[in-house]
């Protein structure tokens, strides 16, 4: 029987003998961007560089999803169960901004990695791939179908531009809540010269609602964010528009005030519609939670971060003022994302900037390193009962 720091070096020695296996498959990723639900190549790819690893099961697709998929390599015997998140979405008109092209590259290191030690430890280590982060809701329509019901942690990474550190106090590592809304109006068209007084403006109706938004923001928490967009404002200058739609995100600290301020949009809406004697359609997709991540795997993850030689410089302190779908798995099971440098200087986000530097060398580096780290955590807490233990009792505990 091999000692846990044998085993823990296999994964390391595995993950660099297939660097280049890995790294490749990353950049091709970045090379050909693919939106939220349409990462046919990308989840195609991911899944079956895992199934070429003897011993994995691959499913996909998975939760009604056709480019959602899990990936699951049993140990020898009973134990928990821990899932490395793989995301590979991109965004639209920029491509891989966000740097997902390396998140779905973790996810493949991982599985190399972990796939060396599996035979001697008990328990479950699985790759779930995850489509649309970016603001398709992805893991929540996932969780909806059960997929992660039978996980006891999860695990990510995620560039954090010049930083690297995973959070190990509240509210460290913590993010803001979203709802996201299509906001529709109907009116009446009408020639805007001619007869206008047969029209009912549906661009007023949206337009209102934007200025109405706008008067409540002085009423709202100070994290609070309210931002959106026309994405049709009518269809010529000389005719009263009969439809206008627009995308609208609602941003706090928590779902609760998400929920809070959200409902005070939709009576803007409403009232939008009263005034302008229009009707409005509102649309709500699924909320994306705040972030609550799990400061004892944070711990753990940073002691793995050092050892494998990444630089940390404690990451991003107190809350982010993004939002993303892992917030929702934060709140059903312990959960946490470790952040890692891709640039020496401060870049912005979703940017071409990140689009450069995931493709960087610098930035594949720090990629290699952070999966080493990402795998040994996992392995850690298969491994160490009284880790997972930990683990599981902060998220029980916990009172924010």
């Amino acid at each position: 029987m091999a000692t846990r720091e044998e085993l823990r070096q296999r994964i390391v020695d595995a993950i660099d003998a297939h660097r280049d296996e890995i790294v490749e498959m990353a950049e091709h990723i970045r090379q050909n961007p693919e939106i939220g639900y349409q990462e046919y190549m990308a989840s195609d790819l991911l899944a079956r560089k895992i199934d070429e690893q003897p011993g994995f099961e691959i499913e996909k697709p998975v939760a009604n999803i056709d480019t959602a998929f899990r990936a699951t390599r049993h140990g020898r015997g009973d134990g928990p169960t821990v899932a490395v998140i793989a995301e590979y979405d991109a965004l639209p008109g920029l491509g891989h901004g966000c740097g997902h092209n390396l998140i779905a590259g973790s996810g493949l290191a991982a599985a190399i990695g972990l796939n060396t030690v599996m035979d001697e430890l008990g328990g479950t280590f699985e790759v779930l791939g995850t489509p649309a982060e970016e603001g398709g809701a992805g893991k929540v329509f996932m969780a909806e179908e059960g997929i992660f019901d039978d996980v006891d942690a999860a695990l990510m990474v995620h560039h954090g531009g010049n930083m690297t550190g995973a959070p190990t106090q509240y509210p460290d590592g913590t993010c803001l809540a979203v709802a996201h809304l299509d906001i529709e109006y109907f009116g009446q068209t009408a020639h805007a010269g001619m007869d206008p007084y047969n029209g009912r403006n549906a661009l007023n109706g949206l337009i209102h609602f934007f200025s109405g938004v706008d008067s409540l923001r002085q009423h709202v928490h100070m994290e609070t964010r309210l931002h959106g967009i026309i994405t049709h404002g009518g269809d010529a200058a000389n005719v009263v528009p009969g439809y206008t739609a627009g995308k609208y995100y609602v941003r706090a600290a928590s779902k609760e005030q998400v929920e809070d301020v959200l409902a005070k949009v939709k009576q803007i809406a409403e009232a939008s519609a009263a005034m302008t004697m229009t009707e409005v359609k509102i649309t709500q997709h699924p909320t994306c939670y705040d972030m609550r991540p799990n400061y004892v795997m944070g711990r753990q993850y940073n002691a793995n971060m050092d050892e494998v030689g990444l630089v940390r410089n404690g990451g991003r302190e107190g809350r982010a003022y993004h939002s993303t779908d892992f917030g929702n798995i934060s709140h059903m099971l312990p959960s946490v994302s470790g952040m890692f440098a891709i640039s020496e200087d401060p870049i912005p986000g979703h940017s071409q900037e990140v689009v450069d530097c995931s493709g960087s060398e610098f930035g594949y580096e720090q990629f290699i390193k952070i999966s080493k780290a990402m795998a040994l955590t996992a392995f850690d807490l298969l491994y160490d009962k009284e880790l997972m233990g930990s683990v599981k009792e902060e998220i029980a505990t916990r009172d924010n």
